[in-house]
């Protein structure tokens, strides 16, 4: 049974829009917009409403599916003794994202581009702000990047050290 050594959940910065009450209003009022706005270009350039209003709807499903990546996704990682595990949490869903065997863990540090392949996106921000875990998995080298704070990042390398 592996035991837990640290765990911390990092939630994205809420800079511009700092409730989700006005977040959804937002988004509420971007959608009676986008019927205006397809009303209005529809009667003054003679266009069919359904070509603009399919276009407008599109916009506004690519800016939805972006503020949900990006504002209402957090990540939860624990740190096992044997194992880093990253969980997804929206709402009250929680998905296990990445598990990594400590034992395969071949560097811990601030991430810098490498050859490496990219894990699924775990993380915050910007990458090269972010502390990456290199890995070996099926022979191959990943790398996962976290917003990990100084006391995780410190106990994760103790913990890759105490295991090779």
């Amino acid at each position: 049974m592996p035991h837990i050594i640290h765990t911390e959940r990092t939630e994205p910065k809420r800079k511009l829009i700092r409730t989700d009450g006005a977040l959804y209003v937002l988004l509420l009022l971007g959608t009676f917009a986008a019927i205006f706005l397809s009303h209005v270009l529809a009667s003054r350039f003679g266009v069919n409403k359904l070509y603009v209003q399919i276009g407008l709807y599109s916009i506004l499903l690519g800016t939805g599916y972006w503020i949900y990546r990006v504002r209402l996704v957090d990540y939860l990682y624990e740190l096992y003794d044997t194992d880093l595990r990253i969980y997804e949490i929206v709402g009250k869903k929680q998905k296990q994202v990445l598990c990594v065997p400590l034992k395969a863990v071949t560097e811990v540090g601030k991430y810098r581009k490498t050859d490496a392949g990219p894990e699924r996106r775990t993380f915050h921000g910007a990458r090269e702000k972010a502390t990456a875990v290199w890995f070996l998995s099926n022979g191959e080298l990943r790398v996962a990047c976290m917003n990990a704070s100084d006391a995780l990042e410190r106990k994760l390398s103790e913990a890759v050290h105490a295991t090779k």
